[in-house]
């Protein structure tokens, strides 16, 4: 047929018949069809002719001018299997929607998973350069002890290492400005349009190229190579300038970092917003040269504070380009080289680590991480949860293959005495398992995609579809649907195929011991699996229930949280104490309680700590966790006093510090009293211990109450709390509002509730909850249809018991409950197998949590008491609908 037809019908019916038909038959066939196609095309349209077309394709296929090849001849084996499984399914279709419906369900849940995991485990493979790029961390070791490990590193650390190995061919580095400080962008000078931005970041000029930005504007060799330059994201560009071109353009930025800094930057590019699968997040790129037309505090010029002091902070993110094969340990111990003869404390040393960019998300979440990485333990645990779903739904796909045997053993039976081997027949069954798993798989993707978008809800996978992004991840779909297909179909095949046509034929017929022990233990299995299911489930959801409404030891309850105003260029007198004018004017309000300030906010991570010490003797030095605040704080978040007194101001109480119950006993003192006004060294000098405070959990219950030492002054401050009197919120955060504008000038109203804030510690652990709930309910349900179907199966097959116990009067409960026992047997066998181990597991969850659950009476019989529930549901809905039955009815039947 000439190729140039404007009418062309569809290329795979062509390609069958020409796949099973002789050359001659087959030009004859399709030259007859092509020209009916032709006719309708132009009587009935072209939809209904290919319908059609594919009609005439296949029944034009004839057994006698099937092609007399050996490679065709699978061909044709596969054909006729497909027509027999066709039929089968016809016959069969309670069977068939069961087995598709659960297997499909199985598939959308294992899909869901393994995207879900495949999205964790290949963050950053988006960019070009990752199989080169390296993070550099940056440990701290007392003796052999790690004291913190951190993603930052000192300044010199890229440059240094570019300069002196040629196998570094590259390097960029980072300053998380929005992690650092409070960070407002204005776009004018006025501050009426201004915005608190926390994914800012200053980068080098080689950065954009090294991170694979996609810029929409700019000049790429360029950007970023000029001080006060800067790029935003495609996002920012629309919230700043509807969408305009923002080239040229310039913004305000201000900080709150030492005295405060106040730039005008200039737009030199637009580039879209940089994928989420990325260990970084930013939304704008200020070019590093701009660092340095600081002032900065020490005597030292802004260029050595952030380029070239080896004794300087671990502030930077540090990127090295490695070419292949590179010495990295050559380049960690020059690092780590540099950087120790400048540490002056005894006993302390740094350690340095080269971090491939594609391992940090699924490495543990260090200091200064931009992101929280993904936990492995839990992706595990969601991927071995999507195998226990697929397997019980085919587990189901077995026990009701095996349990309808007598419905197709006088098939069986007729094919054999037609002259069927069981290899033929072996196939064919194979081949019913692998249609029908292929099947399920397409109806899997089609409630995969309908559902994707609520799966965000609770697995973070964005827009994006990792399954089939590589040749790998098609090969491992692709190989579980077929290896699941014939590893489900092998036993069922055996059976089926095993049949002995003598018997089958006289309908003297019925299944074989074996065969009832094997379905037996598939019931096993299931209920098993289901148990293991509901523990995690119910061990989940108590857990974080605990974690969220546990005592924390003090009230986060109706405290409002403001962020250290980062625009401090506003403020019309440098000199004025503005936290105080803060803290009067909304004393006069009625609706505000209390008020104070602190460097670091209960519910976040504590990051700065002391060595303290009674004696002064480093070997009885005590670790402690160190807050700053001013007076208030503790009767603002209603923390007691086990002894002592509170601070009165930030002058008198320079020199106190006030101690939890953790850092009293860790010093050895016998009593909060026995601490009160003991000489104290913090590491710096030497204070006094005014008050001791009850312990209370100030990040979360996922970690432990360490030892804490507070101290007082009035600078460097980054929150303000204010506790509410309760009342009408929109009004109250109305009067906070004018004040703080008042105050503020130039900064946006922007605030938190310090309740919410605790709860966003435990998203993680929820989210994992939900997951694993959802999955599981639809596992479980899986399991339901299974038994459900099971029974209907086995109720019919025992449908003459039924009724010859009903004529010998037998009452419908006692029929029920005879027909229970064997399943209630079952699933007893099974609790008593997967109690323990599923026990087992949740401790070991468990342990990672200081304050935890304990397993009780509801973890241990609940699982098990709600499988015995439904299976007795399950069948009992059946057998009490067959014991309804007229008994003469239930007789008559073969």
């Amino acid at each position: 047929m000439p190729s140039n037809d404007p009418i062309a019908p569809s290329k795979f019916a062509e390609w069958l018949v020409k796949l099973f038909c002789r050359k001659s038959y087959a030009e004859e066939v399709l030259g007859d069809i092509h020209e009916v196609y032709c006719w309708r095309v132009e009587e009935k349209g072209k939809s209904i002719a290919t319908f059609f077309y594919f009609l005439d394709a296949f029944s034009a296929l004839r057994l006698m001018r099937i092609q007399n090849k050996t490679t065709v001849k699978l061909n044709f084996l596969a054909m006729i299997s497909l027509k027999v499984t066709l039929r089968s399914f016809k016959r069969n279709k309670f069977q068939t929607a069961t087995n598709l419906f659960g297997l499909a369900c199985g598939f959308m849940v294992f899909l869901a998973i393994f995207q879900y995991v495949s999205f964790e485990k290949n963050y950053d493979n988006f960019n070009q350069y990752q199989a080169d790029l390296f993070r550099v961390n940056s440990t701290l070791l007392k003796d052999t002890t790690m004291v913190f490990e951190t993603a930052e590193s000192v300044p010199p650390v890229g440059r240094s290492a570019y300069e002196r190995f040629p196998q570094v061919v590259d390097y960029f580095k980072l300053y998380n400005a929005g992690r650092a400080n409070n960070c407002v962008i204005s776009l004018d000078e006025s501050g009426r349009n201004s915005f608190n931005e926390d994914k800012v970041m200053h980068a080098t000029q080689n950065a954009p190229k090294l991170l694979d930005l996609k810029l929409i504007e700019g000049n790429a060799p360029y950007v970023l190579d000029q001080p006060n330059e800067v790029i935003i994201s495609k996002s920012l560009q629309r919230k700043y300038f509807q969408g305009a071109s923002a080239m040229g353009k310039t913004i305000v930025y201000d900080d709150d970092d030492g005295d405060g800094n106040h730039e005008i930057l200039t737009v030199s590019g637009v580039f879209e917003d940089y994928p989420g699968d990325s260990h970084l997040a930013f939304d704008m790129l200020i070019s590093f040269k701009t660092l340095y037309t600081r002032e900065v505090r020490r005597d030292q010029s802004a260029k050595f504070r952030y380029e070239e002091d080896w004794g300087g902070n671990n502030d930077f993110l540090t990127y090295l380009k490695l070419s292949p094969g590179a010495d990295q340990a050559s380049i960690t111990k020059m690092l780590e080289t540099n950087i120790n003869e400048l540490v002056t404390y005894p006993g302390y040393a740094f350690s340095i680590e080269l971090k491939p960019i594609n391992e940090i998300h699924t490495s543990p979440t260090i200091r200064e991480e931009v992101k929280a990485g993904a936990e492995l333990e839990k992706l595990n645990i969601l991927l071995i949860l999507g195998v226990f779903v697929l397997v019980l739904a085919w587990v189901n796909f077995i026990n009701l293959t095996t349990a309808t045997a007598l419905g197709r053993a006088k098939e069986t039976g007729m094919r054999k005495v037609l002259g069927g081997t069981r290899k033929q027949l072996v196939w064919q069954f194979l081949f019913e398992s692998v249609f029908i798993g292929f099947l399920a798989f397409l109806l899997g993707l089609v409630f995969f995609n309908i559902a994707f978008p609520y799966f965000n809800d609770f697995l973070p996978v964005s827009e994006k579809w990792h399954l089939f992004k590589t040749p790998s991840t098609v090969l491992i779909v692709g190989s579980i649907v077929l290896v699941s297909g014939l590893l489900a179909g092998v036993y069922p095949a055996l059976v089926l195929s095993g049949f002995k046509p003598v018997t089958v034929l006289k309908g003297v017929f019925k299944t074989s011991g074996n065969g009832l022990m094997v379905r037996k233990g598939l019931v096993i299995l299931q209920a098993g699996i289901s148990v293991f299911l509901i523990t995690g489930l119910l061990t989940i959801v108590k857990q974080v229930n605990y974690m969220i409404n546990n005592d924390l030891g003090m009230e986060p309850e109706q405290v409002l949280v403001i962020a250290e105003p980062g625009n401090l260029n506003m403020m019309p007198d440098d000199d004025r104490d503005y936290k105080s004018l803060f803290k009067s004017l909304l004393s006069e309000k009625s609706t505000v309680r209390n008020y104070a300030v602190t460097d670091a906010l209960p519910g976040s991570v504590l990051r700065k700590s002391k060595d303290i010490n009674l004696t002064e003797v480093e070997e009885n030095e005590v670790e402690a966790k160190a807050i700053y605040v001013e007076y208030d704080y503790f009767s603002l978040l209603e923390i007691p006093f086990v002894a002592g007194r509170d601070f009165r101001n930030t002058v008198t109480d320079e020199k106190s510090v006030i101690l939890n119950e953790s850092a009293v006993a860790a010093l050895g003192l016998s009593s909060a009293d026995e601490a009160l006004n003991q000489r104290l060294y913090d590491g710096n000098e030497w204070v006094n211990i005014i008050g001791v405070i009850s312990d209370y959990h100030h990040t979360n219950l996922k970690n432990a109450v360490v030892p804490m030492i507070v101290s007082t002054r009035s600078r460097g401050l980054d929150f303000h709390m204010i506790k509410l009197s309760g009342g009408e919120l929109r009004k109250n955060l109305a009067e906070i509002e004018i004040v703080f504008n008042q105050v503020f000038p130039g900064n946006p109203f922007d605030y938190f509730f310090l309740d919410a804030h605790f709860v966003e510690n435990y998203e993680q652990e929820q989210r994992f909850g939900r997951s694993f709930g959802f999955f599981a309910i639809i596992a479980i349900l899986i399991a339901s249809i299974g038994l459900y179907s099971l029974s209907s199966f086995i109720t019919v097959s025992r449908s003459k018991e039924i009724g010859i116990r009903k004529v010998l009067g037998a009452k419908a409960s006692s029929i029920v409950n005879h027909l229970n026992k064997d399943f209630l047997i079952l699933v007893l066998i099974a609790s008593i197998v997967a109690t323990p181990l599923s026990l087992w597991a949740v401790e070991n969850w468990l342990t990672s949590f200081p304050y935890r659950i304990s397993v009780g009476m509801l973890l241990i019989l609940g699982p098990s008491l709600a499988i015995l529930f439904i299976s007795i549901a399950s069948v009992s809905i059946k057998t009490i609908a067959a014991s309804k039955v007229n008994p003469i009815r239930l007789l008559q039947r073969e």
